[in-house]
């Protein structure tokens, strides 16, 4: 057997910041994931039917952390001259996505709804890839696109075969919602291949970390991402209420979120790469400016969430509606700035050797 050796980092640590920051931050944020169906058992408890305890979570994750990780975008993008210039498609994505998440959210909710869980399944996802690669970003060695793909594969298909079968059986329900899934697709041999195809990427990456770790070229933090991203994907869609259940993945997507933003302007805020109107939100010391601010913003769309509640006699609209439609104009927003951020991995390798919050 070959003797242990550990892979070569390019800048003294394997992990983007540190293990303690890493394994708070990044991997061990997952526990969040129990907050909220916990928060929805102790509404119940409390006296509140299952419906109204729902709602109050969402409301909940979306003000303390749901919100404000998608408002946070806009520090590395909207606000950032050099992105605006590079990426003048946001212009116009800040009309038609909004316009369009208006008029679909009032006539064609259902349809909304099924596109919004689709696009924030592979959203979240990708920021799990992108974590990955700023992982394998550390090595010294580039790592082999087969490498590469077999990490990717267990990641992008952990989640579907259950959520498959619950399409298929026509369970897949948000609330009272149940969402669009062609008939034809409401086969068992469409959650069997999702099946198949996680069983596949799962045996291959298990056999691949294995020689790596026997080779030396094991990568602790980026191993230890992929395993609880691959457990908690999977257990996700098994839970009955699945938008409470999908809102603690939310918890956890947005926490990385709000430390890896944090972290990335803080490095370019010590390399003087940041632009004077975002230093304010970057400065040690000083991370309750940057959380503050994305509360304000927060603040914004919640109150325009409660302008619609209350005006509900007027317009027709479910409580659902009046929510998804107003964090969806934002919220697709965010995802479309970030499939392009996604692309630009930051350089960690040149990061000082202790940043401090």
């Amino acid at each position: 057997m070959a003797d242990f050796v550990a892979p070569i980092p390019l800048s003294g640590t394997l992990w983007l910041k540190s293990k303690a920051w890493d394994l708070t931050w990044i991997s061990g944020s997952v526990l969040l994931m129990v907050v909220p169906y916990g928060s929805y058992y102790a509404g119940q408890a409390m006296g509140l039917n299952p419906d109204t305890a729902r709602n109050a979570v969402n409301i909940l994750i979306a003000f303390l952390i749901g919100g404000p990780h998608m408002y946070a975008t806009h520090l590395r993008t909207t606000l950032d001259p050099e992105f605006r210039a590079r990426h003048q498609s946001i212009y116009l994505a800040a009309f038609v996505i909004p316009a369009a998440v208006i008029y679909f959210g009032y006539y064609h909710f259902l349809f909304l709804l099924t596109f919004f869980f689709f696009w924030a399944s592979v959203h979240v996802l990708h920021q799990i890839i992108y974590l990955v690669d700023c992982y394998s970003g550390r090595v010294a060695r580039p790592t082999s696109s087969a490498s590469k793909w077999i990490d990717y594969s267990v990641v992008l298909t952990a989640l579907y075969p259950v959520a498959m079968y619950r399409f298929v059986h026509g369970t897949f329900k948000v609330g009272q919602n149940l969402l669009y899934f062609p008939d034809f697709l409401k086969v068992d041999a469409v959650w069997w291949l999702a099946s198949v195809a996680f069983a596949t990427a799962l045996t291959l990456y298990i056999s691949k970390t294995y020689r790596e770790f026997r080779t030396g070229e094991g990568n602790i933090p980026k191993t230890i991402l992929i395993a609880v991203t691959a457990l908690a994907s999977f257990i996700t869609p098994m839970f009955h209420e699945l938008d409470v259940a999908f809102q603690g993945l939310n918890s956890w997507h947005s926490f990385q979120y709000l430390g890896l933003t944090w972290y990335i302007n803080r490095l370019r805020y010590d390399r003087r790469e940041l632009p004077k109107n975002l230093s304010v939100f970057s400065r040690p010391g000083e991370w309750w400016r940057y959380y503050g601010f994305n509360i304000m913003l927060n603040l914004t769309g919640l109150s325009l969430i409660a302008t619609l509640l209350f005006t509900r006699s007027y317009t027709g609209l479910s409580f659902d509606q009046c929510y998804y439609m107003v964090v969806l104009c934002f919220l697709l927003t965010h995802y479309y700035h970030d499939h392009i951020l996604f692309t630009e991995r930051p350089d960690f390798a040149a990061a000082p050797a202790a940043v401090t919050a």
